[in-house]
């Protein structure tokens, strides 16, 4: 923010006597407070700031009236015990409350650990489950494919045959040839 003392000196001459430069400012700045202060002491002699005052008391009113609030506020949480349970409230020691958020973040690890545990016994469970289901269809895949097998035996195949009035002919090795 530039002020009027500041556009007054150049900045050689402030270089030239910063020291004094300083001491003037000061000297202006205690003149310019000395006239403020008796322009409102005239006004309030003279009833002008009756308006001004009452609005500057009930401002002061209004903030301590908010500072009240925010100090039961602060009030009210530093006895809940949820908060005195996370923050050390309960200490009397500054020591003890200082360090303990320790033994709250070694619990949250532990409580970390003890849900992966569970996490990792969980997918254990499902893949010994998958494991089952896995081995009871090999299993039935062994069984089909031996039904398979089974009925594809020649003895099958004849016993077939018979039962559909079919006889089988054994063709001759050179009856793939074709003759011309």
């Amino acid at each position: 923010m530039v002020t009027d003392n500041d556009e007054k000196y150049t900045p050689e001459e402030e270089s030239f006597d910063p020291e004094g430069i300083a001491a003037l400012r000061q000297k202006e700045e205690e003149e310019r407070l000395n006239r403020r202060i008796r322009r409102e002491i005239i006004k309030i002699e003279s009833g002008e700031s009756d308006g001004a005052i009452e609005e500057e008391r009930q401002r002061m009113e209004e903030e301590e009236a908010e500072r009240k609030a925010e100090e039961e506020r602060q009030h009210r949480r530093k006895r809940s015990l949820l908060h005195n349970l996370f923050t050390g409230g309960f200490l009397t020691s500054d020591g003890a409350s200082r360090y303990f958020w320790m033994p709250i973040v070694i619990a949250a690890m532990c409580f970390f650990c003890i849900f992966l545990t569970f996490l990792a016994l969980n997918a254990d469970r499902e893949y010994r489950q998958m494991e089952k289901r896995v081995l009871v269809l090999r299993e039935r895949a062994i069984i089909f494919e031996d039904r398979r097998y089974s009925i594809s035996t020649r003895e099958e195949v004849n016993k077939l045959l018979e039962k559909h009035n079919i006889e089988l002919e054994d063709l001759d090795n050179d009856s793939r040839v074709i003759r011309e």
